[in-house]
């Protein structure tokens, strides 16, 4: 690539963000104390990057679906680059004062250098042979970077903003054979949202979604389902998303969000309706001539919730209900705080899921639950143990090498891969992870790269006797 072109690309760039910046919210635009959103449905793409089916659809369907929740939605169909980011401009302008402020992008998605894209039409980005430098550069002047919405929203001014990124479907330009890039064609990575904020994928952070067999995505169906639902705060919409999606994937897709919303619940339905009162049939004679107002009785006082004790919490865990041990243990941290306290469990949790992949009889049954276990300990993580806690990284390594293993069994390689090199990234000493790694390659016929773990799992590095005895039947195999 020519400098010259580097430089052109970059500023424009630029312009646009300054742009984005610069632009003042007006008391004609303003949308204050309501709802605002952006819908962008991306499907007619060039062959190279891979044509989607339902992601107009999906976007037709979110946006009427918003309507209905009283949202001013600006909708888009097959956007180009600069398309995008003028309705971004748009859409910032009236958020400012907005009770929330809702981006939602159906389409491709990819990650570049640790920063995730959303692929616009007829981009031209065509990454191979390109070098790490050159493919950042591309990325930033071809793609869209998904922070930028995220951080434009965030300034603009609105009370709560909600990003959801049903973009995880696999595409060829993903992959670049210079960096040798192992995470699947399509697999975003996570996002740290900033205050009032929270980001929702339609899978897991290195996994590729299903583009859905009928009108609409899965993931979108099961949101929209939900979205329309009375008495859910925004939280409880994409839970119940999630176990939605993973019913009727049987745990092949796995919804996530990453939160920093505060202040009050946010009831997008509304609060659910009381149980109208029925109201003894009257004799005609008998009936008023107004309608009789009846006053209505003061709502029982909310009962003070107890805190968990931590022996409850740990008899939770040995029982292997990661579910309510999780929802115990965040109740623990809201009073406690997070701390080493909660290390017991999670680890009891994880051992758990280690024995439910051990037998070969039952293991690729249980994998679906193991899939999940693994998602409810990887985000409660971060509210039960301190960022600076040195079990913190341990204990998510374990859960991703325990996650890679139930895809394994799943017979999903790449992504299985995608969480071994997560959990080989914050655990390095961990040689199971390396020899895991291993199977995942082999599985995916990548052979010499196969050889080059197994061999290191069996080096003098790793000090285990068990992970060097299976590296070692490994290497023997493919002999």
């Amino acid at each position: 690539m020519q400098i010259n072109k580097i430089v052109l690309y970059l500023a424009l760039a630029l312009v646009w963000s300054l742009r984005i910046a610069a632009a003042p919210a007006t008391a004609a635009d303003a949308a204050k104390g309501g709802r605002v959103a952006l819908v962008i449905g991306n499907s007619r793409y060039e062959t190279a990057v891979g044509p989607l089916r339902n992601t107009v659809n999906d976007a037709k369907a979110m946006a009427k679906t918003l309507r209905a929740l009283g949202f001013t939605v600006i909708e888009k169909h097959d956007v180009k680059r600069e398309e995008l980011l003028a309705a971004l401009l748009q859409f910032r302008s009236k958020l400012h004062g907005a009770e929330v402020g809702l981006f939602y992008f159906a389409g491709h998605g990819i990650s570049v250098a640790g920063a995730n894209y959303l692929l616009p039409i007829k981009s031209g980005y065509a990454p191979e042979g390109a070098s790490e430098t050159d493919l950042r550069l591309l990325a930033e002047t071809k793609l869209f970077n998904a922070e930028e919405a995220v951080a434009d929203m965030s300034d603009a001014g609105a009370g709560c903003n909600l990003v959801i990124l049903d973009a995880c479907r696999s595409t060829p330009v993903a992959r670049n054979s210079r960096t040798r890039n192992p995470s699947p064609a399509g697999g975003l990575v996570e996002m740290n949202p900033p205050a009032g904020s929270l980001i929702a994928f339609a899978t897991d952070a290195g996994r590729a979604a299903n583009d859905g067999d009928g009108a609409n995505g899965l993931y979108t169906e099961e949101l929209m389902k939900h979205l329309l639902m009375p008495g859910l705060t925004i939280e409880q919409v994409f839970k119940r998303t999630r176990a939605g999606v993973m019913e009727r994937s049987g745990g092949k897709q796995m919804p996530a969000e990453y939160s920093r919303l505060v202040g009050d619940d946010i009831f997008l339905a509304g609060q659910a309706a009381a149980k109208p009162v029925e109201v003894a049939k009257l004799p005609e004679s008998a009936k008023p001539a107004e309608p009789v107002k009846i006053a209505e009785e003061p709502a029982p006082k909310a009962q003070a919730v107890p805190v968990p004790t931590l022996a409850e919490i740990n008899k939770l865990a040995s029982a292997g209900d990661a579910a309510a041990c999780i929802e115990a243990l965040r109740a623990s941290a809201r009073s406690r705080g997070p701390g080493d306290h909660n290390t017991v469990p999670l680890t009891t949790l994880l051992e758990r899921v280690k024995e439910s992949l051990r037998d070969p009889k039952t293991a690729v049954r249980n994998a679906p639950r193991a899939l999940q276990d693994c998602d409810l300990i990887l985000s409660a993580l971060t509210d039960c143990l301190p960022a600076d806690n040195p079990q913190r990284a341990t204990l998510s390594a374990k859960a991703y090498n325990r996650q890679g293993d139930a895809l394994l069994l799943l017979g999903h390689a790449p992504e299985a891969l995608a969480s071994y090199n997560s959990a080989t990234s914050l655990d390095p000493d961990d040689g199971y992870v390396l020899y895991n790694r291993g199977r995942a390659l082999l599985a995916m016929d990548r052979k010499d790269e196969a050889k080059a773990d197994f061999t290191a799992a069996a080096g003098a590095r790793f000090k285990h006797s068990g992970v060097h005895r299976l590296a070692q039947e490994a290497l023997a195999a493919m002999k």
